[in-house]
């Protein structure tokens, strides 16, 4: 395994694994950025204002499919998962040191790009970059050794993932499987607190009890031992709970661990460049498995076609996607729209 020190992310190898063949063309080894288109802007004096609006209004509309399209919600709204506490630490495992080393490179540069928080040195690694020929048996063996850890558990509901949902994504066949973990945290990244629905019920007895009978033990309460309420349920409470509007969300959901799982039967003409460009997407930003990309310049098309056809790097749609991401308002229920008019302007200024 490779571990990131320092804000450069040196490395700590902990297994040797075998060297990939598919990484074998040192010309892949460079994460090139998609070339700009070579044909020559018309003067903007030639271009009929009309034509130029158009273009501009297609573009728009184009960014914002492709942002719908690949940011997945936390709370059935606009709200977007980052890294923000804890920061990011990555950690690259199953491909030989050079590869590795080349890989945590570009998370840094790509990070550093996009104002992602990455973790200082001897941090506790977060962002798991697993290569394996057995994907399936990779991920059952850590469901069996550390299955909250691995897989969440759900501290409203006191439980953990339920064991169908796990089922269902180790058994899925697509080449990089993505668990992301998340944490509900207030805007200061502390943690919310949880009380049992009893208590909470026998609180706001206690309060509105006539003065009479101020100090009398909840139990004696008729009133407080309400048979509908669930002792096994809880709310959140405390300090951390703000209101929210009709604009923004009262708390906000954070990236805590992510498991990026890539599977290296898939690999043959995928080059380390490619792959160093596509986990960073799939890391720092939460994203649906089964987006449809159509014709966008992607990275994240690398796995959707012949390799060769894909991007050889990250492309500035990528980049200004993962930027946006980083610096629009978390708490506003419509991120993704402003994520969109903000690609918009670093695309096209």
């Amino acid at each position: 395994m490779i571990r990131p020190k320092g804000r450069h992310m040196t490395l700590r190898i902990l297994a040797v694994v075998a060297t990939l063949a598919m990484f074998s063309n040192a010309k892949g080894w460079a994460a090139a950025e998609t070339p700009p288109s070579s044909a020559p802007a018309s003067p903007l004096s030639r271009v009929p204002e009309v034509t130029v609006t158009a273009r501009r209004l297609e573009l728009e509309k184009r960014v914002s499919q492709f942002v719908y399209q690949i940011a997945a919600t936390q709370n059935a709204g606009e709200g977007l998962a980052r890294w923000q506490v804890p920061s990011a630490c990555p950690l690259v495992s199953g491909l030989p040191r050079q590869d590795g080393e080349f890989i945590l490179k570009r998370l840094s540069e790509i990070a550093h790009g996009a104002g992602i928080p990455l973790a200082e040195e001897h941090c506790r690694p977060n962002l798991y970059i697993l290569v394996t020929s057995q994907p399936e048996d990779l991920l059952k063996g850590m469901e069996k050794r550390n299955r909250a850890f691995t897989f969440g558990y759900d501290p409203a509901l006191r439980t953990e993932t339920p064991a169908s949902v796990v089922d269902e994504f180790i058994k899925t066949s697509h080449p990089v499987r993505v668990w992301y973990n998340t944490a509900e945290k207030d805007a200061w990244g502390q943690a919310l607190s949880y009380c049992p629905a009893a208590d909470l019920v026998a609180i706001e007895c206690a309060m509105n009890a006539p003065p009479g009978l101020l100090g009398t033990p909840l139990s004696m309460l008729s009133d407080c031992n309400d048979p509908h309420v669930d002792p096994s349920r809880v709310y959140e409470c405390g300090r951390t709970v703000a209101g929210g509007t009709h604009l923004l969300f009262n708390n906000m959901w954070w990236l805590s661990r992510v498991f990026v799982i890539v599977d290296k039967a898939r690999l043959p003409g995928v080059t380390v460049g490619q792959l160093a460009a596509y986990v960073p997407m799939s890391g720092f930003a939460k994203l649906k498995p089964d987006a449809h990309l159509d014709d966008v310049p992607t990275i994240l098309k690398l796995f959707g076609g012949v390799p060769q056809a894909a991007p050889t790097g990250m492309t500035d749609w990528d980049q200004t996607f993962l930027k946006s991401l980083y610096a629009t308002e978390q708490k506003s229920k419509l991120q993704r729209s402003q994520i969109a008019r903000q690609m918009v302007r670093e695309i096209a200024p």
